[in-house]
């Protein structure tokens, strides 16, 4: 049984930030913590003081916490239908990256080094049709290891950074199976290719920000990065095409960063994948009108208070703006004086269709314990 591809293109970039998904997921021309490793590598050179952290996150669609409420209220009677019936139409989705590590070590004005080490797993899983049950389902494991440089010039108005990537990755594409296919099968494999390998692939980033003289009051940045140089290639068996590799991906950004004593404003505009080369998005490479610049395009705000260093707030509330929808977040470093035990949430909608306008609500959480 061969199963059939849905149409679902989310551009799946690994590990975005709690923090930066709360401000419309916007980072290339930020700099304030440990995420330059991920959007910007560049942004580490503005980081002046040392982070360690031990992060934890959780991520689910609305779709995920409404149907485990519903079963959680079935009685003890109901039938295999009456499930069934909870979860069509809702799509199930769930990111969880369960123990990471991230280190950033400026050596004074002179250059950072930063690292992560970290995993990352995603699942999805729809039923539809009530008369002939469907299941659509994916999934994808990833291993990260990050290792980053940054450095400034010109007396401090460039900021130039560069990473080196490492993934091991599982992908099984989203696919629609019936649901007697599925339980007739003896191995799963068979239906929707999964497996247990995990193909390996290697890349580089490299950014740059360049502090702007115009409204010094702002702190103007404007920045690009270029991710996977030379493409995220994987060593696949030579009959298999999963995972898929992942073409260069240029973005550009413009961030204003002011501080006024107690309270901190950040703030940007990011255009991802100008050129858009993403190969999980056939509809705008053919496509490419003004739907498809809504995609793309994310913007945000955070306004902190007290702030505890140069990346951590003992409050920060968040909005934005991301492929048109509105999100928003907040932070909380609960112990005042240190950013020991941080919370990160935020709520934002994630584009899973091949054209604007089928959005997924999502809410994520993460944990982090470091100093």
């Amino acid at each position: 049984m061969v199963p059939t591809l849905v149409s679902a293109n989310e551009l799946k970039r690994p590990m975005q930030g709690v923090r930066n998904l709360g401000m419309g997921n916007i980072g290339v021309a930020l700099s304030y913590d440990e995420n330059a490793l991920f959007y910007n590598p560049a942004g580490l050179a503005a980081v002046d003081a040392l982070l360690v952290g031990l992060p934890t996150i959780y991520e689910v669609s609305q779709d995920t916490i409404d149907i485990a409420s519903d079963i959680s209220n079935l009685s003890s009677d109901s039938s295999t239908a009456d499930t069934v019936q909870l979860v069509l139409g809702k799509d199930v989705f769930f990111r969880t990256s369960p123990i990471g590590m991230n280190l950033v070590i400026p050596f004074g004005s002179a250059f950072t080094l930063g690292a992560a080490l970290t995993s990352e797993v995603r699942f999805e899983l729809a039923a539809r049709n009530p008369v002939s049950l469907e299941l659509s389902f994916g999934s994808r494991v990833d291993a990260i290891g990050i290792l980053g440089f940054g450095t400034t010039i010109n007396k401090g108005q460039w900021l130039v950074g560069a990473s080196y990537n490492q993934i091991q990755r599982n992908d099984v594409p989203r696919a629609t199976v019936s649901l007697g296919d599925a339980l007739s099968d003896a191995k799963l494999e068979d239906t929707v290719g999964l497996s247990s390998t995990l193909s390996s692939a290697s890349s580089y980033d490299i950014g740059f920000q360049r502090r702007m003289a115009s409204f010094p009051s702002l702190q103007m940045t404007w920045g690009a990065v270029a991710h996977n140089l030379g493409r995220l290639t994987f060593n696949r068996a030579d009959n298999e095409t999963n995972p898929a590799d992942v073409a260069t991906e240029y973005d550009i950004g413009l961030s204003i960063q002011p501080s006024w004593g107690p309270v901190r404003l950040l703030g940007g505009i990011d255009l991802r994948d100008v050129t858009i080369a993403s190969e999980d998005d056939p509809y705008c490479r053919s496509n490419r009108g003004t739907d498809c610049t809504w995609k793309r395009l994310h913007m945000g705000l955070e306004l902190g208070f007290f702030p505890i260093d140069t990346s951590t707030n003992v409050v920060s509330l968040r909005m934005g703006y991301s492929q048109g929808y509105a999100s928003f977040g907040f932070g909380l470093a609960p112990l005042i004086f240190t950013r020991f035990f941080n919370i990160d949430f935020a709520v934002y909608k994630a584009e899973i269709g091949s054209r604007p306008g089928t959005p997924q609500l999502r809410r994520a959480l993460q944990i982090q314990f470091g100093f």
